[in-house]
């Protein structure tokens, strides 16, 4: 059983790798088994074709960001600006994952599954970016006349007009870039005096938090 699983969690890395370096499209079973140095039954016996794989794929970062996100806002003894830092270096770093082939390959080739990616990324946004400026108002970090719903909203908007492959390949900037610009704007705005003394004041402290993905 413990095998089972090894060998299934070697093929999901090894598939995810190939994806990002050559996109979907041109990467075939058979090549993922090769590189795994294993037989295409075995690959077979734990996905049945390629969209099983990335499906898979995506449940798994899926589940990463939920649990990520869900452990920093719930995190109670962790100083606010602290929190919001590792935040926006957590969403920073999701820009990398669009400018890859596999990105570009799946808006051209497989639209069902960026959708599903926009789709995760506009719900999260809505519930989990409302929680983080609750706390921040509570906090004193942000303002009080702030309205949520339009913050929220105008970064929904900004994400789905700007994060994307067509509209980055234009910009001069990485997306990460992009990203860490596009939330900076975004909070900047709603800042207290003390609030934006203390982030301008504060340094990020470095671990597993802001080592994280998506």
């Amino acid at each position: 059983m413990n095998n089972d699983l090894e060998v299934k969690n070697r093929i999901l890395a090894k598939a995810n790798e190939m994806f990002q370096s050559y996109g979907f499209s041109k990467v075939t079973m058979e090549e993922i088994a090769s590189d795994l140095g294993i037989s295409k039954k075995t690959l077979y016996k734990h996905f049945s074709n390629k969209e099983h794989l990335l499906k898979e794929i995506l449940n798994n970062i899926k589940c990463e960001v939920d649990d990520f996100i869900e452990e920093l806002i719930s995190h109670k003894s962790m100083e606010f600006i602290e929190k919001l830092k590792r935040f926006m270096n957590f969403i920073a770093k999701q820009g990398t994952r669009l400018e890859g082939p596999i990105v570009r390959d799946l808006m051209k080739s497989h639209p069902e599954f960026w959708r599903d990616i926009e789709e995760f990324r506009k719900k999260k946004a809505y519930s989990n970016l409302s929680r983080l400026i609750e706390q921040g108002i509570k906090s004193g970090i942000f303002r009080k006349d702030v309205n949520t719903e339009v913050v929220v909203l105008a970064y929904v908007s900004s994400i789905h007009s700007l994060i994307n492959p067509e509209v980055l390949a234009r910009l001069p900037i990485s997306a990460d870039q992009v990203f860490k610009d596009l939330v900076k704007i975004l909070f900047e705005g709603i800042f207290t005096v003390e609030g934006r003394k203390k982030y301008n004041t504060s340094t990020l402290i470095k671990d597993n938090y802001g080592e994280s993905v998506i």
